[in-house]
């Protein structure tokens, strides 16, 4: 992959772009910004979930998502390239309906593991969860993940704002 900077055909490759000096001190201010956030992470009284070894949310746990998060920016230090394809259904965000099924949990669990993601690459509250992101995060292979999630429709109103209360 070619990137073009200026029109004189000076081209970087991507590993040359992620190595500038300007990529490198960006990958530090959002590393910095990922072990703030992942400051907040809390075990948990019990283990509620487990996705390839990864006890949710013991303290080991957390110290496995704050060490990832940081090999994150190290890996796509000035963030992670957007790619547009209709044709395969590529997906590039995860939701929470499509955690919870793929792991067959409760939307709420999914949704903490969506949130404990965020905090372990240092994304604000609400933000969305790249597929990437999610795969690097839980090492999970990422072409493997993405076939299964095509037969997982994506559930937009699965929001706990918009959701009617309980009843009682």
């Amino acid at each position: 992959m070619l990137f073009i900077l200026n029109p004189i055909n000076f081209t970087l490759t991507q590993e040359e772009l992620f190595n500038t000096p300007e990529a490198r001190a960006q990958a530090e201010k959002s590393k910095k910004k990922a072990r703030k956030t992942a400051a907040k992470l809390k075990p948990s009284a019990e283990v509620w979930a487990v996705i390839n070894g990864l006890e949710y949310l013991t303290e080991e746990t957390i110290e496995i998502l704050k060490q990832r998060g940081q090999e994150w920016h190290d890996k796509w230090p000035i963030g992670e390239p957007h790619y547009k394809s209709d044709e395969d259904g590529y997906q590039f965000v995860i939701h929470s309906n499509q955690v919870a099924e793929m792991y067959k949990c409760r939307i709420r669990k999914a949704q903490e593991m969506l949130a404990a993601v965020r905090l372990a690459i240092g994304k604000d509250e609400g933000s969305f969860v790249s597929v990437k992101e999610f795969c690097f995060i839980h090492k999970e292979d990422e072409e493997d993940f993405r076939r299964a999630l095509r037969s997982i429709q994506q559930d937009f109103s699965i929001d706990s704002k918009k959701r009617p209360p309980k009843e009682k």
